[in-house]
């Protein structure tokens, strides 16, 4: 099930957050598990304006989130996180669902996206769903700002993609 998530859950979001980044490890991508997670002030202000919803367990707990943000106008997917343990099971797949659908109540025709190309639960997972890489030369100018400051934040803007 997906929903918007309870005041008292927002501190639980970065902890999911930091487990699900552990898989980096696997792949040579160590630096995202340092990498630091959505602040609370921000997913506190994503619960508020209706960015923010959770994919809960069969006991109504939080296991993963999705956290939309609009740079430069554009819908945004900013964080996609799913505990572990519950991934395969459609969470990650709901949530984007859930997110696109935000994006268009609120007249946005396309949910963007930043991914890591070659990590196989990213870029090829998004293709599945239906988004597309956008080649680096007919990227605007907002998604070469949000590719910036990615890379300040230690994402190897080579390993990177866009996709709507």
């Amino acid at each position: 099930m997906i929903r918007r998530p309870h005041p008292h859950e927002i501190k639980l979001l970065p902890q999911i957050e930091n487990e699900a980044d552990l898989r980096y490890r696997r792949v040579g991508l160590g630096r995202v598990v340092d990498m630091p997670s959505a602040s609370l002030g921000s997913l506190e202000a994503g619960r508020r304006e209706g960015r923010l919803w959770v994919a809960v367990s069969p006991l109504n707990r939080p296991v993963g989130f999705a956290l939309m943000k609009f740079p430069g106008g554009t819908a945004w997917l900013d964080q996609l996180s799913v505990l572990n343990r519950w991934q395969g099971k459609g969470h990650g797949s709901a949530l984007i669902e859930r997110t696109e659908a935000g994006a268009r109540c609120l007249g946005h025709r396309t949910l963007h996206l930043s991914t890591y190309r070659d990590v196989p639960w990213n870029a090829l997972y998004y293709a599945r769903l239906g988004f597309e890489e956008v080649p680096r030369g007919e990227w605007p100018h907002v998604f070469r700002m949000q590719a910036m400051e990615e890379n300040s934040h230690g994402h190897p803007s080579w390993r990177r993609t866009i996709m709507l």
